[in-house]
Protein backbone atom coordinates (compact mmCIF):
# COMPACT_ATOMS: atom_id res chain seq x y z
CA UNK A 1 0.00 0.00 0.00
CA UNK A 2 1.37 3.41 -0.97
CA UNK A 3 2.18 5.83 1.81
CA UNK A 4 1.35 9.54 1.58
CA UNK A 5 3.89 12.02 2.91
CA UNK A 6 3.66 15.78 3.20
CA UNK A 7 6.57 18.20 2.79
CA UNK A 8 6.51 21.93 3.43
CA UNK A 9 8.55 24.80 4.72
CA UNK A 10 7.41 27.38 7.25
CA UNK A 11 7.00 30.25 4.78
CA UNK A 12 3.66 31.97 4.62
CA UNK A 13 2.24 34.93 2.79
CA UNK A 14 -0.58 37.23 3.81
CA UNK A 15 -3.28 38.77 1.62
CA UNK A 16 -6.87 39.99 1.59
CA UNK A 17 -9.77 38.24 -0.10
CA UNK A 18 -10.78 40.04 -3.28
CA UNK A 19 -14.45 39.18 -2.60
CA UNK A 20 -14.92 40.16 1.05
CA UNK A 21 -11.72 41.85 2.19
CA UNK A 22 -10.99 39.24 4.90
CA UNK A 23 -7.34 38.78 5.72
CA UNK A 24 -5.88 35.30 5.23
CA UNK A 25 -2.55 33.50 5.39
CA UNK A 26 -1.35 31.15 2.64
CA UNK A 27 1.01 28.22 2.99
CA UNK A 28 2.19 25.71 0.39
CA UNK A 29 3.30 22.10 0.38
CA UNK A 30 3.91 18.97 -1.69
CA UNK A 31 2.29 15.55 -1.27
CA UNK A 32 4.34 12.45 -2.10
CA UNK A 33 3.12 8.91 -2.63
CA UNK A 34 6.06 6.89 -1.42
CA UNK A 35 8.87 8.95 -3.03
CA UNK A 36 6.96 10.31 -6.03
CA UNK A 37 5.38 13.78 -5.99
CA UNK A 38 1.66 13.49 -6.79
CA UNK A 39 0.26 16.88 -5.74
CA UNK A 40 1.11 20.40 -4.73
CA UNK A 41 -1.18 22.54 -2.64
CA UNK A 42 -1.80 25.99 -1.31
CA UNK A 43 -3.87 26.41 1.83
CA UNK A 44 -5.53 29.78 2.38
CA UNK A 45 -6.26 30.02 6.11
CA UNK A 46 -9.12 32.33 7.05
CA UNK A 47 -9.84 33.25 10.68
CA UNK A 48 -13.25 34.54 9.47
CA UNK A 49 -14.61 33.30 6.16
CA UNK A 50 -17.04 35.04 3.77
CA UNK A 51 -20.38 33.76 4.93
CA UNK A 52 -19.32 32.35 8.28
CA UNK A 53 -17.57 33.95 11.26
CA UNK A 54 -15.78 30.67 11.93
CA UNK A 55 -12.31 29.74 10.63
CA UNK A 56 -12.05 27.96 7.31
CA UNK A 57 -9.27 26.67 5.08
CA UNK A 58 -9.48 26.79 1.29
CA UNK A 59 -7.24 24.09 -0.17
CA UNK A 60 -6.16 24.53 -3.79
CA UNK A 61 -4.77 21.15 -4.82
CA UNK A 62 -3.04 20.41 -8.13
CA UNK A 63 -2.74 16.68 -8.74
CA UNK A 64 -1.28 14.53 -11.50
CA UNK A 65 1.97 13.51 -13.16
CA UNK A 66 4.98 15.68 -12.22
CA UNK A 67 7.69 13.67 -14.03
CA UNK A 68 10.12 15.42 -16.37
CA UNK A 69 8.55 16.03 -19.75
CA UNK A 70 5.02 16.39 -18.42
CA UNK A 71 2.97 19.56 -18.65
CA UNK A 72 -0.26 21.17 -17.53
CA UNK A 73 -2.37 18.70 -19.56
CA UNK A 74 -1.10 15.94 -17.25
CA UNK A 75 -2.55 17.61 -14.13
CA UNK A 76 -5.81 19.06 -12.84
CA UNK A 77 -6.87 20.88 -9.69
CA UNK A 78 -9.70 21.21 -7.23
CA UNK A 79 -10.56 23.76 -4.56
CA UNK A 80 -11.77 22.21 -1.32
CA UNK A 81 -13.16 24.12 1.63
CA UNK A 82 -12.39 22.60 5.04
CA UNK A 83 -13.75 23.59 8.45
CA UNK A 84 -13.88 22.11 11.98
CA UNK A 85 -16.95 20.09 12.91
CA UNK A 86 -17.61 17.99 16.05
CA UNK A 87 -13.99 17.03 16.66
CA UNK A 88 -13.31 16.33 13.00
CA UNK A 89 -12.97 18.21 9.74
CA UNK A 90 -15.74 18.62 7.15
CA UNK A 91 -14.90 19.25 3.51
CA UNK A 92 -16.65 20.19 0.30
CA UNK A 93 -15.41 20.82 -3.22
CA UNK A 94 -15.79 24.51 -3.96
CA UNK A 95 -16.29 26.43 -7.17
CA UNK A 96 -14.35 29.32 -5.67
CA UNK A 97 -11.81 30.66 -8.14
CA UNK A 98 -8.98 30.76 -5.64
CA UNK A 99 -6.67 28.66 -7.75
CA UNK A 100 -3.08 29.89 -7.82
CA UNK A 101 -2.33 27.44 -10.61
CA UNK A 102 -3.64 29.48 -13.55
CA UNK A 103 -0.82 32.01 -13.44
CA UNK A 104 1.77 29.26 -12.95
CA UNK A 105 0.32 27.18 -15.80
CA UNK A 106 0.74 23.89 -13.91
CA UNK A 107 -2.77 22.45 -14.54
CA UNK A 108 -5.09 22.31 -17.52
CA UNK A 109 -8.44 22.50 -15.67
CA UNK A 110 -10.12 22.78 -12.27
CA UNK A 111 -12.72 20.28 -11.11
CA UNK A 112 -15.98 22.06 -10.26
CA UNK A 113 -18.38 20.98 -7.52
CA UNK A 114 -20.82 19.72 -10.18
CA UNK A 115 -18.10 17.70 -11.97
CA UNK A 116 -16.91 16.25 -8.64
CA UNK A 117 -20.22 14.47 -8.14
CA UNK A 118 -19.41 12.10 -11.04
CA UNK A 119 -15.63 12.34 -11.35
CA UNK A 120 -13.39 9.33 -10.64
CA UNK A 121 -10.86 11.87 -9.30
CA UNK A 122 -13.19 13.01 -6.49
CA UNK A 123 -12.06 10.40 -3.96
CA UNK A 124 -8.37 11.02 -4.72
CA UNK A 125 -8.77 14.76 -4.12
CA UNK A 126 -10.57 14.13 -0.82
CA UNK A 127 -7.91 11.60 0.27
CA UNK A 128 -5.18 14.17 -0.36
CA UNK A 129 -7.19 16.97 1.29
CA UNK A 130 -7.80 14.75 4.33
CA UNK A 131 -4.08 14.02 4.60
CA UNK A 132 -3.27 17.74 4.40
CA UNK A 133 -5.92 18.67 6.98
CA UNK A 134 -4.62 16.20 9.55
CA UNK A 135 -0.88 16.31 8.81
CA UNK A 136 -0.07 19.96 8.08
CA UNK A 137 0.40 21.44 11.57
CA UNK A 138 0.03 24.96 10.17
CA UNK A 139 -3.70 24.30 9.68
CA UNK A 140 -4.46 22.90 13.14
CA UNK A 141 -5.69 26.09 14.77
CA UNK A 142 -8.15 26.83 11.95
CA UNK A 143 -9.39 23.23 11.74
CA UNK A 144 -9.88 22.59 15.46
CA UNK A 145 -13.12 23.54 17.18
CA UNK A 146 -12.39 26.24 19.76
CA UNK A 147 -14.26 26.20 23.09
CA UNK A 148 -16.39 29.30 23.66
CA UNK A 149 -15.44 29.37 27.36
Amino acid sequence: MARLRLQHDDQQTEAECADCGSAFRSVVGVIYEDDDPIAIYRADIFDHFHRDPEPRVLLSIAMGDWDDGTGSADRCSAAIEAWPDDGGVRMAISDRAASPWDELEVVSWQLTAKEAAVSPLRDAFFQIADHIAYQDRRLRRALTVQDAS
